[in-house]
C-alpha cells in the first residue's frame, strides 16, 4: 500500500484546556479535570455549560480514544484526571477491566437502557451516533462519481486519494469502522475490504471528528466519521451530504466514567452527573452537533434506532465491540493491511 499523509492538526484539537471563565489546572481549587475524547467544540460546551450550570471550574484535555486510554494506562499511581469523558464505551470496557475506573451510579442512569451503561457502573453511555459516509456533491461532481451510498461505492477506482478516514492508531471511530466491516464480512473478508479501502484514502487524521472537516476544505470528496460531524452550517459542513451505507452499518455509544483515584472525587461525581442529565446529553445541540442521547425520555434518543429493523444498523454491544479490539487494531499495527 502506498504511505498515506498523517492529517496535521492544531494544537488545539489534539490537547486543549478549556473553561468558561479561562485556563485552570488541575491544582486549582475546586475544579475538575476531564480528558475528553469528542469534538473539540463539544469539549468545550460542555466544559462551559457545566461551569454555568454548577459554578465549578473545568481543566479539561483533549485526546483522540485511544491516546486517551494510553495516557490513563501510563498514568501509574499518579492519576491526572477526574474524569474521562467522550469516546466510544468499548474502550471504557478496557479500562474497567484494567482498574482505572471508579463505580459510580450516577443520578438519572435508570432512563439510561441497560445495554447503554456498565453493569458495574464503571463507565456510562451519555450520547450515540451512526457512522456513516459524509460527502461533498460538488467535488463528487468533478469526479464523474455518484454520491457514495454503500462501503462498497467507496472502493470505485475514481475515489482514489479523494477519500479521508481516522487513524486506527488513535482514533476510536476508525476501530468502528474496521468493527463495521467484521460484522458485514466477518475477519478475512473485513480485512480484504479495508487493505482495500486504505488504499483509497488520501489521509488519516488523528481524530475521528476531523474527516468532515477535510472534505469541507476540499481537500478530500468522501469522509468516514459519525454522522453529527458531518452536516453542521455552525462548522462549515452544512454543505456536505450523509449516507447510511445501505449494506450496513455500525454505531458508537459516547461513554463518561469516574476515574480510579480521581483527586476531585466530589466534583467528579457532579460531573458525571451532569454529563448523564438530560442538560449534558444534548449540551452538543447549541452548537449545532446533533449527537443522539442514550437517556430513554428524550426525543431522538438512540433506543429507537437500534430498535428498528430498518435503520441499516448492524446490532452489537459493547462487549462484542471491545473482545475484537486488540485482534482488528493489531492487523493494522502490524502491517497486515498492506497485503
Amino acid at each position: 500500500m502506498r504511505a498515506v499523509r498523517a492529517l496535521g492538526i492544531t494544537a488545539a484539537a489534539v490537547s486543549l484546556c478549556v473553561t468558561a471563565v479561562g485556563c485552570t489546572t488541575a491544582d486549582d481549587a475546586g475544579a475538575v479535570s476531564v480528558l475528553c475524547s469528542n469534538d473539540a467544540d463539544i469539549c468545550a460546551q460542555w466544559a462551559h455549560d457545566f461551569t454555568r450550570s454548577t459554578g465549578t471550574s473545568v481543566s479539561m484535555v483533549r485526546l483522540p480514544t485511544s491516546e486517551a486510554l494510553s495516557r490513563l494506562e501510563h498514568a501509574g499511581d499518579e492519576p491526572e484526571f477526574d474524569i474521562w469523558h467522550g469516546g466510544p464505551a468499548e474502550f471504557y470496557s478496557r479500562a474497567a477491566d484494567e482498574g482505572l475506573l471508579e463505580a459510580y451510579d450516577p443520578a438519572g442512569s435508570s432512563r439510561i437502557p441497560a445495554r447503554l451503561r456498565d453493569p458495574g457502573q464503571r463507565w456510562t453511555g451519555v450520547y450515540a451516533s451512526v457512522l456513516a459516509l459524509c460527502s461533498d456533491p460538488a467535488h463528487l461532481d468533478r469526479l464523474g462519481v455518484p454520491q457514495p451510498t454503500t462501503w462498497e461505492d467507496l472502493l470505485d477506482p475514481r475515489l482514489r486519494g479523494f477519500v479521508v478516514a481516522s487513524s486506527p492508531r488513535t482514533s476510536g471511530t476508525a476501530y468502528t469502522l474496521m468493527f463495521t466491516q467484521y460484522q458485514r464480512l466477518g475477519l478475512e473478508g473485513a480485512q480484504g475490504y479495508l487493505r482495500s479501502l486504505y488504499a483509497q484514502v488520501q489521509q488519516f487524521t488523528r481524530s475521528g471528528t476531523a474527516p468532515a472537516g477535510v472534505v469541507a476544505s476540499g481537500e478530500a470528496a468522501v469522509a468516514i466519521t459519525f454522522s453529527p460531524y458531518c452536516s453542521s452550517p455552525d462548522r462549515g459542513t452544512g454543505q456536505l451530504r450523509v449516507t447510511v451505507p445501505a449494506d450496513g452499518t455500525g454505531y458508537e455509544v459516547g461513554a463518561v466514567a469516574l476515574l480510579h483515584g480521581a483527586p476531585h472525587p466530589e466534583q467528579a461525581r457532579r460531573y458525571v452527573d451532569y454529563a448523564v442529565s438530560p442538560r449534558g446529553q444534548t449540551a452538543s445541540h447549541e452548537i449545532g452537533i446533533d449527537q443522539l442521547p442514550t437517556d430513554s425520555t428524550l426525543p431522538g434518543d438512540i433506543s429507537g434506532l437500534l430498535e428498528d429493523p430498518g435503520s441499516g444498523i448492524l446490532g452489537s454491544d459493547v462487549e462484542d465491540r471491545a473482545d475484537k479490539h486488540d485482534v482488528l487494531i493489531g492487523w493494522f499495527t502490524d502491517g497486515g493491511f498492506d497485503g
